[in-house]
């Protein structure tokens, strides 16, 4: 069972919390596009006149956003969990230290040196530790293959100071269930896949939210080529219908029925390319289906077909 943490414990994560935030948080893109979408304006008036308005009916939604956990804090308080475990008993008495002493912001615009001063409320306490996933620890035999790992690789090649501390951090926000063949897989990724690789972090992001998805799955390899099966198809189906679209009139298509899917062909390639290096790694072995577009005869391109022909032969 896992101890409760220390008092010295708490205090080294409610100082590492406060701190970072007091330092200066940058807002986020996220952040500034609310505040465009919302209030018309992204800068320094606008946020200073929401944080004073009690009144602004957005304002609540404001603040939540403006103290949403980014990586930078993520990566300021990873050192404490890592070395102490906190149970969710623990973050209940940092939330209630956290709601007693205000905590203290400085939010900044990217670039600039300007600051406004804002308090974390009360009320967005709660969400903001939840997000943190601060009770999640690494099992054992995932925290040995972490500390096998050469990650200087990885924060060389993507300019990050402590690729130990950014992996746990990625690995905190999935917040696995850590189940054997979750963890059996995560040893053989971390094991096989070279971190110098400038698709790392792509591959691991993919990685860890398919996992998420599946995480009730006992054949992962056949969920990876699956997934790979969905996008294969349905990058076709996509081509086929933008050759559909170019070579018939729009309104006539729609007259009969047709409706052009919205699929993102450009991230399904990123994907498979993905999912091909991965099992490739992870299992040694994928399913080639086809590097080219299956070529499909649409009755040439003398407009000799009329649209429902078309429809039928794509069906």
């Amino acid at each position: 069972m896992t101890q409760r943490a220390s008092s010295s414990a708490l205090d080294l994560l409610e100082d590492a919390l406060r701190r970072y935030l007091a330092n200066g948080v940058v807002l986020t893109e996220g952040v500034r596009g609310f505040m465009t979408a919302t209030f018309g304006d992204d800068g320094f008036d606008t946020l200073r006149t929401l944080l004073s308005d009690d009144s602004s009916a957005e304002r609540d939604s404001l603040l939540d956003l403006l103290f949403f956990p980014d990586e930078p804090l993520q990566m300021a308080i990873e050192p404490v969990l890592m070395d102490h475990c906190f149970r969710e008993e623990d973050v209940a008495r940092l939330a209630e230290r956290l709601k007693a002493g205000p905590v203290a912001a400085r939010l900044s615009l990217p670039g600039m040196d300007d600051t406004v001063a804002a308090g974390m409320p009360v009320f967005v306490v709660d969400a903001f530790l939840a997000r943190l996933n601060l009770t999640w620890q690494p099992v054992e035999m995932l925290k040995t293959a972490l500390a096998r790992l050469d990650a200087g690789l990885l924060a060389a090649g993507a300019k990050r100071p402590d690729g130990h501390i950014w992996l746990r951090v990625q690995l905190r926000n999935a917040a696995l269930r850590q189940t054997p063949v979750q963890i059996g897989f995560l040893c053989d990724f971390f094991e096989r896949l070279p971190m110098d690789d400038p698709d790392y972090v792509d591959k691991l992001a993919f990685a860890l939210v398919f996992l998420n998805e599946h995480d009730d799955s006992t054949n992962l390899y056949q969920a990876l080529m699956d997934r790979k099966k969905f996008l294969f198809q349905h990058r076709l189906k996509a081509r086929r219908a933008a050759e559909l679209a170019a070579r018939s009139n729009m309104e006539t298509l729609i007259m009969t029925g047709v409706r052009t899917p919205h699929f993102d062909v450009a991230a399904a390639e990123k994907n498979l390319a993905l999912i091909d290096s991965i099992a490739m790694a992870v299992f040694g072995r994928t399913e080639w289906l086809g590097g080219a577009p299956v070529e499909v005869d649409l009755g040439g391109s003398d407009g000799s077909m009329g649209p429902d022909d078309l429809v039928k032969k794509l069906s």
